[in-house]
């Protein structure tokens, strides 16, 4: 069981043999347990890199060369058969065969490696396991195929079935003012409406933005996992579709945000007071954008892009945001997202490499990726954020930066820091309890907040 948390207090919290921090405080997040000034090369040299062998890493250049031929050779050529064969495997037996072979490594892995592959002993058995397993995919290129592919597939390694009802949106916009000529063929607002309530509509709408580094993600890989957190909290979610690099722009997937959010509000009539955005990394960066465009509309500032205010005319405040591991600074890596791509098995050496060329591409110069940067904007105005990180990610020092400059502006924070664990850990809760307790940390601010707003 959780100790109880303090209203405004940084707490350490112990559950089932996990520890994590719980901060309600207004004042900047200083961590209760750790030096303020370890540096995040200090912080790595502490810890179990490369599954405890000194010898095995990554960083070598010969060796990424060599994997990178054998991947060639090997693997490329057949891969694009192989994802369209599997996907083509119903995904109820794609679910059973990850689980029932999950099912049969863990107890193996408990037995003959233990909590030695992991970067630290305290995370848990399941965390070191699923780290044998993940970290060999630094060594080999990432594509953005292979991005859309392995996104595709949260569905996939989400333990619960959908069992609500799921309605297909694709409906045309008709905005009151006319909508810009670059956006004139984008008016249709696509994506997943999920009911967590058969027989009757919820007033209370989570507003679901996935991630993928803004190169990939989906709608239909975000079902599971967003079925699951509208049953935990009562509350229907809605998932729009936006466009991804490099076919279209960073404007284009703000435009389809925008859009969507309109939809939500004005066509089916959802009060702003009872919808919570929801956004998971680079999704989380598009969520506060939007909040921050909501802010910059009602101060009457200029947009960027200006064509956006005309997809949210007289639009209001949501009641609040949930930011799960949030991607909020484009300008040059630096700190945990230079040095924690080490380590990280999700945003991983191989990962680098093929996104960053893309921001530069797609956001221009430093200056204009420090524009377009949520972290480096203002927070003027947004309503209270719950916001989930781990303490050994890559966006740890974005996502404390964003914490202290909104509460420096006068915004509410919850955040919750868990320690050991890779980017969006909360998405691989069929796996880990420390995911699980992530998603039961923000469900239970999201049902404390909606309470609040209606009472």
């Amino acid at each position: 069981m959780a100790a109880k948390q303090k209203q405004g207090a940084t707490n350490v919290v112990s559950r089932d043999g996990i520890t994590y921090i719980h901060c309600d405080l207004s004042d900047p997040f200083v961590h209760p347990t750790i030096p303020a000034d370890l540096t995040a090369e200090q912080i790595n040299a502490s810890l179990n890199l490369n599954l405890g062998m000194p010898l095995l890493n990554p960083s070598n250049s010969l060796l990424r060369r060599c994997m990178s031929l054998l991947n060639t050779i090997f693997v490329s050529w057949w891969e694009v058969y192989a994802f369209s064969i599997w996907n083509h495997v119903p995904i109820s037996m794609r679910r059973r065969m990850t689980f029932n072979a999950w099912r049969l490594y863990l107890p193996l892995h408990k037995m003959i490696l233990g909590t030695s592959t992991g970067i630290h002993k305290d995370a848990s058995a399941e965390y070191h396991a699923l780290t044998t397993i993940m970290w060999w995919g630094r060594l080999f290129p990432v594509s953005v195929l292979r991005m859309r592919f392995a996104l595709s597939q949260l569905s996939v390694w989400s333990r619960d079935e959908v069992v609500s009802r799921v309605e297909r949106v694709a409906h045309t916009v008709e905005l009151p003012v006319a909508a810009p000529v670059v956006q004139v063929d984008h008016m249709t607002v696509r994506g997943l409406y999920i009911h967590s309530q058969e027989e009757k509509l919820t007033e209370q709408v989570i507003f679901w933005l996935y991630g993928g580094a803004f190169l990939s993600g989906c709608v239909d890989g975000n079902l599971s996992p967003a079925e699951s957190v509208a049953r935990r909290c009562g509350k229907d979610v809605f998932l729009p579709k936006y466009r991804l690099l490099p076919e279209h722009t960073v404007e284009d997937m703000l435009w389809d945000a925008a859009l969507a959010y309109h939809y939500l509000t004005k066509v089916r009539g959802v009060q702003p007071r009872n919808i919570i955005l929801f956004g998971i990394s680079s999704g989380a960066g598009l969520c506060v954008r939007l909040l921050q465009f909501i802010g910059e509309l009602q101060r009457k500032e200029e947009l960027r892009p200006a064509y956006i205010s005309t997809a949210l005319d007289a639009t209001i405040m949501p009641g609040g945001a949930v930011l799960m591991c949030p991607f909020v600074d484009y300008t040059e890596p630096k700190g945990t997202m230079q040095h924690y791509q080490l380590h990280d098995l999700v945003v991983n050496q191989s990962v680098t490499e093929l996104g960053f060329p893309f921001f530069k591409i797609a956001l221009g110069d430093d200056k204009n990726r420090r524009l377009a940067s949520p972290v480096h904007r203002s927070f003027q105005g947004l309503p209270p954020l719950c916001i989930v990180v781990s303490q050994h990610e890559v966006v740890y020092d974005q996502t404390i930066a964003l914490v202290n400059q909104a509460r420096l502006e006068g915004v509410a924070v919850s955040l919750g820091v868990w320690h050991y664990m890779c980017h969006v850990f909360c998405f691989l809760s069929s796996f880990i309890p420390e995911g699980e307790q992530s998603m039961d940390f923000v469900c239970d601010w999201i049902d404390l907040r909606l309470k609040d707003k209606n009472e």
